[in-house]
C-alpha cells in the first residue's frame, strides 16, 4: 500500500532531516522543504537549504568541489539507515529506495525516499 503523507508528517520529516544532519554533520541546514508526489511510486523529497559546513566552504574556496561531493557521498552512505528508519517511522511504510546528494557550490542537499508497492500480480505456473 502506498502511503498518504499528511501535513503533520511532512513537518516531522523536515524536523527529522534537520535533527539528523545536525547529529551527523555538526550543523543542520537553515531550512528543509518537503514535497510529496501522490502517484505510484510515491516519492518524498526533502530539500535541505544551506547544508555546507565550514570545512565544505573551505574546500570549495580552494577548488576542491569533488572532495566535498565525495565526503557527502560517504556520509550519505554511512547514515542511510538512520535517515530511512526515521522516515519509515514517521510515514509508517517501508522505504523501497533512497537517494541523497549535495550540490557542493550551492549547499542544496536533496534526499529522495521512494515507496513502491511493486507489481502485486501473481504469475500463474505454466502447465
Amino acid at each position: 500500500m502506498s502511503p498518504t503523507v499528511s501535513r503533520e508528517q511532512r513537518a516531522a520529516i523536515g524536523e527529522a532531516v534537520v535533527r539528523l544532519e545536525r547529529q551527523f554533520y555538526g550543523r543542520g541546514p537553515s531550512s528543509v522543504r518537503v514535497s510529496v508526489t501522490e502517484e505510484t511510486p510515491v516519492s518524498i523529497v526533502a530539500l535541505s537549504v544551506d547544508s555546507l559546513t565550514a570545512a565544505d566552504r573551505t574546500l570549495n574556496d580552494r577548488g576542491a568541489q569533488d572532495a566535498v561531493r565525495r565526503h557527502h557521498e560517504a556520509l550519505n552512505a554511512a547514515t542511510r539507515e538512520d535517515f530511512v528508519r526515521a522516515i519509515e517511522e514517521i510515514v509508517g511504510e517501508a522505504v523501497t529506495a533512497y537517494l541523497a546528494q549535495i550540490h557542493p557550490l550551492t549547499g542544496y542537499g536533496i534526499r529522495v525516499f521512494l515507496f513502491d508497492e511493486g507489481d502485486q500480480t501473481e504469475i500463474a505456473p505454466e502447465d
